[in-house]
């Protein structure tokens, strides 16, 4: 959850103007919290709180400044998988998301498609709004360094299914690859992972943003 903190917040000259926000999250309880604190600085001049992705694109008709975009969203779709599409219909739109999971392939995947900066909700708002301030003002943040060892699409797909509980057997015919070609990718992953076992890849691969934490949750 974002921190007031206990410092007075810095004094903005907002030559660009004050902030339009639109947020999207939908855990509505958090989400309203976060207007209102938004609301609360000087810097913003209005901030909407929408819950469901399908309301995004009436919404955003409305010229904001900034979209917040939560990771985790009920629907076919994360707000990762879903900036491509918003900036197909709307190019000049600012997009930065706002999560709790601030993981290293996540925060890569973010900028490659096109977010202007990734905040953790964990934030003090003074700092948050020094953020949003210099995403505002046309300043792009420091992108994440590039990921040392990623892994492949295919070893992606395969540390998806080793951590469902399916047997070699059965995971090597879902991707119609051999059991000894399954063998080889899970010792590539587990080299790149610098790990022993699928209990440790399984940790890893969270750490890492390979695997959606929410992928089988249906309710928060």
């Amino acid at each position: 959850m974002i921190w007031r903190g206990t410092n007075c917040l810095p004094k903005y000259s907002w030559r660009w103007g004050k902030i339009k926000i639109l947020l999207l999250d939908d855990h509505k309880i958090l989400g309203q919290s976060i207007k209102v604190l938004l609301e609360e600085q000087e810097g913003v001049e209005m901030c909407t709180y929408i819950s469901r992705p399908e309301d995004l694109d009436a919404n955003l008709k409305n010229a904001y400044d900034i979209l917040l975009l939560d990771i985790n969203l009920r629907g076919e779709k994360t707000g990762l998988e879903m900036i491509g599409g918003i900036l197909e219909k709307f190019p000049d739109q600012k997009i930065v998301i706002l999560t709790s999971y601030d993981l290293e392939n996540y925060r890569q995947r973010a900028f490659e498609y096109g977010a202007k900066d990734f905040i953790n909700k964990s934030i003090e708002i003074g700092d948050m709004m020094e953020r949003l301030r210099k995403v505002h003002e046309g300043k792009t943040q420091k992108k994440a360094v590039e990921i040392v060892n990623e892994l492949s699409p295919r070893e992606v797909e395969v540390l998806t299914e080793l951590v469902k509980g399916d047997s070699k057997k059965e995971i090597a015919e879902k991707l119609h690859i051999s059991e000894r070609t399954l063998y080889n990718h899970i010792a590539s992953i587990y080299e790149k992972f610098g790990v022993k076992n699928i209990v440790e890849a399984y940790n890893s691969g969270m750490e890492k943003g390979y695997i959606n934490p929410y992928a089988n949750k249906k309710e928060h």
